[in-house]
């Protein structure tokens, strides 16, 4: 299998579980059963929101790549400014690092408010 495929299935089916955890969290929400001790005792939403955020993270990842593979190419910056376009895959790069940084620092974040 290519991996522009694996790539489009990720993306979709992660699309998919954002739409049952949040039809979940809405069944919650509305029956009134959703409340901080159930948030914070029950393993199964703590693994849940996990899977959650874990997966929001691949989603975005995958989308911001896709922009940058897109758009932060010679080709495209190098019609807004030549000299822009020389430089190409080094913004690319940078953009590249700066949202992964960011993306395992929210990761992370999220993580340990849940677990800790």
């Amino acid at each position: 299998m290519k991996t522009g495929k694996i790539i489009w299935y990720i993306q979709r089916y992660t699309a998919i579980y954002f739409l049952i955890f949040l039809v979940y969290l809405e069944y919650l929400g509305w029956t009134k059963q959703l409340t901080y001790q159930m948030i914070n005792s029950h393993l199964l939403f703590k693994t849940s929101i996990t899977i959650f955020i874990t997966l929001a993270c691949m989603h975005g990842f995958i989308g911001l790549w896709s922009v940058g593979t897109d758009y932060l190419t010679t080709r495209v910056l190098g019609f807004l400014s030549f000299r822009l376009g020389n430089f190409a895959n080094l913004i690319r790069k940078i953009y590249e690092v700066v949202f992964i940084i960011v993306g395992i620092s929210v990761l992370f974040l999220y993580l340990s408010i849940i677990w800790f």
